[in-house]
């Protein structure tokens, strides 16, 4: 019996190698999951923000329960802090070359 495999001439060197055939019989090739429609502008833009609110809210959480007193511990402060701190940041930078991207196609001649 030869294991189902997407690449062509793999049964050769698959007879070489001593894999039981338990193992053999239970691999299913690998289907990729091909999406048919594009994402909609909006809503990857609106997913974008909500991680950003998700992640500021998780820093001031974070700092909230250090401030309380509760158990916390000091480094995951630091890095809730630092995580909402480069997502806004990176969000910035996006935006500003969307809008250095639309200011040069605005300045386009026809």
């Amino acid at each position: 019996m030869s294991a189902p495999t997407a690449i062509t001439g793999l049964e050769s060197v698959l007879g070489k190698v001593n894999i039981p055939e338990t193992i053999l019989s239970n691999v299913q090739p690998v289907q990729p999951e091909i999406k048919t429609g594009a994402a909609d502008f909006g809503e990857v833009l609106q997913t974008a923000i909500k991680s950003i609110n998700e992640t500021q809210i998780n820093a001031d959480n974070a700092i909230a329960q250090l401030a309380a007193g509760q158990d916390i511990e000091l480094h995951n402060v630091m890095i809730a802090v630092e995580q909402a701190g480069t997502t806004l940041q990176l969000a910035l930078q996006v935006k500003n070359k969307i809008t250095e991207a639309y200011q040069e196609i605005m300045r386009m001649q026809i």
